[in-house]
């Protein structure tokens, strides 16, 4: 039997170089740029509805609860923004907590981290929301 040898070779190997790419790259940077800014004023055009303001107590409680159960909650931050809305609710699980700083494990794999003073409103969320199972 025959051994049969393949060899791969890449245009760039013959020597082939690709400056479609660099002129792809200039597009697409136009293109996310002004989808950002799009986003931008999108968020800043939602009026977000001010949550009961809730006790530090009731807000680690809840917290403790979601950390316990792995569940993912809704934050609103105590914070106004200058139109005078608050900011959307930050969707995200409880990671931990060291001192006064509480850990936060958003949906795109970030992390930040906040203090008790720092929420307005905390909720449960479905699970089911979380993982992007209802459609």
């Amino acid at each position: 039997m025959e051994k049969i040898s393949i060899t791969r070779i890449t245009p760039e190997q013959l020597g082939y170089k690709d400056r479609g790419i660099v002129k792809w790259l200039g597009m697409m940077l136009s293109d996310h740029s002004e989808a950002l800014k799009k986003e931008k004023v999108n968020n800043q055009l939602l009026e977000v509805e001010p949550k009961k303001e809730m006790t530090e107590e009731e807000i680690a409680q809840v917290l403790y609860q979601a950390f316990v159960m792995n569940s993912p909650v809704s934050i609103q931050a105590n914070v106004i923004r200058r139109d005078g809305n608050y900011y959307k609710d930050l969707e995200c699980k409880v990671s931990g907590y060291v001192e006064n700083q509480i850990h936060l494990s958003l949906k795109d794999g970030r992390v930040t981290s906040c203090t008790l003073e720092q929420i307005r409103n905390v909720e449960m969320m479905d699970s089911m929301d979380w993982y992007d199972k209802r459609k």
